[in-house]
């Protein structure tokens, strides 16, 4: 499976990665899917989707219409639908908070029914998104429906301008932080982050469990273990024990520890399933964050 992305225009782009849909391939029927940082929102338009818990052998939600996946630490696995259909968005480390209007901790490894936080803005999102022609008008849709959730009600109509809340306080200063944590590879001490930016290891904590979903601590674990992934080369043997040292773990034991807390999986283990993907689904190995599921 492959998706169509689009990067939307300011000021959306300064909270979001990106919009995406998937193009018409199916993707194995179940796959384990890793944590890494940020949030997502999905619009669904085609079958359901069966969402477990790692350990579990019954799904804990079937999820059908537009959902809010809250900043995961854990794996967790999906049952694919035949008919997938559906619009995501990827919003960066904070870039949820202006939209959601809640604490995002309270969405840390959970998924969450759209409608129960935007009520019918939210059925009134999917219905206009169906109805839309095309995946790209679909996109353009989807703009103007989170431009208007993040902007005053107020507007100048005549001028076809809108006035724009500003950013939410603290929010620059939170989004600075994440970038510090991504920059570092998330070796980055809470209290060295705090000192670079004038403010107490207690307020940031607070700060980032509001607009983030968790502590600078598992953020930057959450960053480290992606980029471990990305440094992943299929084609060549991997030393995991140079892996280790070059991402500042205390030793083999501590990586593997980190590692498997993410996953589920040894590093060897990830690397197996891995290679098993890119057998039968060569195009599945872009996603390195997907692992299938006999």
């Amino acid at each position: 499976m492959t998706f169509i992305f689009h990067t939307p225009s300011p000021p959306l782009n300064f909270y979001i990665n990106s919009f995406y849909s998937p193009d018409e391939s199916l993707p194995l029927p179940r796959e384990k899917i890793l944590p890494l940082p940020g949030l997502d929102l999905k619009i669904n338009f085609g079958g359901g989707f069966q969402v477990y818990d790692a350990d579990q052998g019954e799904p804990f939600t079937t999820l059908t219409e537009s959902w809010v996946l809250g900043l995961w630490t854990k794996s967790h696995i999906v049952d694919w639908p035949e008919d997938l259909q559906y619009v995501g968005v990827s919003f960066k480390p904070g870039g949820a908070y202006p939209f959601l209007g809640l604490p995002l901790s309270e969405l840390q490894n959970q998924v969450v029914a759209l409608g129960a936080i935007w009520g019918t803005f939210a059925a009134e999102l999917r219905e206009r998104l169906y109805a839309a022609p095309t995946i790209q008008a679909r996109f353009a849709l989807l703009e103007q429906f989170l431009l208007a959730r993040l902007c005053d009600t107020a507007c100048f109509a005549k001028q076809n301008r809108v006035r724009c809340r500003g950013t939410p306080q603290g929010l620059k200063v939170v989004q600075s932080a994440v970038a510090e944590i991504a920059r570092q590879h998330g070796t980055l001490s809470i209290r060295e982050l705090s000192e670079r930016l004038g403010m107490s290891q207690k307020h940031l904590i607070v700060q980032f469990k509001q607009m983030v979903g968790c502590t600078p601590k598992e953020l930057g674990r959450l960053y480290r273990f992606g980029d471990i992934l990305a440094s992943i080369d299929l084609t060549q043997p991997v030393d995991w024990t140079l892996v280790a040292h070059q991402f500042y773990f205390h030793d083999q034991s501590h990586f593997i520890r980190d590692f498997r807390g993410f996953s589920g999986h040894t590093p060897t283990d990830y690397l197996r399933l891995l290679r098993q993907m890119h057998a039968e689904k060569p195009d599945r190995t872009q996603h390195l964050r997907l692992l299938p599921i006999g």
